[in-house]
């Protein structure tokens, strides 16, 4: 049975089991997919003629080469460009790349900017949860829990919206479904590992808040030792 993250000398740690280990690894494989789908149709609309004839042995290593900064050209793309592009058609990912302006033609601009460094910031972040998965208990530092945090956030968000939730009130209906029903259907499933990941993110953020420094405690530091501790030579040592 899952316990709650808590803080430990490594950062933070979770006992789970092993078939929820899986089933979180194998969430966070299926928005890595639907992710990467997004890259490969942009990819595909930008380059409708395809690859065009194979290449030659000497061209292929020059293709390789330059595909090191393959991703740096993708993020240039377009900067110049005149071209906007549109959010995407299904619901989840119009959920994890939402719009960043509310006009329409200046959205549809910043997508063109943003859109590709924020899937593969979130991709890096779900490959990390996948990686930290693998172990039992799990442990978290304190660099990795962020991106952990964040990622535990997009497969929640991705279920949020196959199940309907848009308001507090669908989220609580959602969460007594999951605490109440007998019946066990797709539906009800969903909605009982949308209530896990729930609370397993906010015990992480809680473990997380815990270990921050009080700030009531921070000030009376300061007002004791305003000036901080001077060295011999009349230095400061903070």
């Amino acid at each position: 049975m899952a316990t709650a993250f808590r803080a430990s000398s490594r950062g933070y740690r979770a006992d789970l089991d092993a078939h929820e280990r899986r089933l979180l690894s194998s969430l966070c494989a299926d928005v890595i997919e639907l992710l990467e789908a997004r890259t490969a149709e942009l990819a595909d609309a930008s380059d409708p003629a395809g690859s065009g004839p194979p290449l030659s042995e000497e061209r292929a290593e020059s293709t390789e080469e330059a595909s090191v900064f393959a991703h740096f050209r993708a993020e240039l793309a377009g900067l110049d460009a005149s071209e906007s592009l549109e959010a995407p058609q299904d619901e989840v990912l119009a959920r994890l790349l939402p719009d960043a302006s509310g006009d329409p033609e200046q959205a549809a601009q910043l997508r063109r900017l943003s859109e590709g460094s924020l899937r593969e910031s979130k991709i890096s972040d779900l490959r990390t949860a996948r990686m930290l998965l693998e172990t039992s208990p799990v442990h978290v530092t304190e660099e990795q829990a962020p991106p952990f945090g964040r990622a535990l956030n997009d497969v929640r968000l991705t279920l949020a919206t196959r199940l309907g939730i848009r308001t507090e009130a669908d989220a609580e209906t959602v969460h007594q479904s999951a605490v109440s029903s007998r019946a066990k259907t797709t539906e009800t499933f969903m909605a009982e590992i949308y209530t896990f990941i729930t609370w397993l993110q906010e015990t992480l953020f809680t473990a997380m808040v815990e270990l921050l420094p009080e700030e009531d405690e921070q000030d009376e530091q300061d007002e004791q030792d305003p000036g901080g501790t001077p060295d011999a030579d009349g230095g400061d040592r903070r």
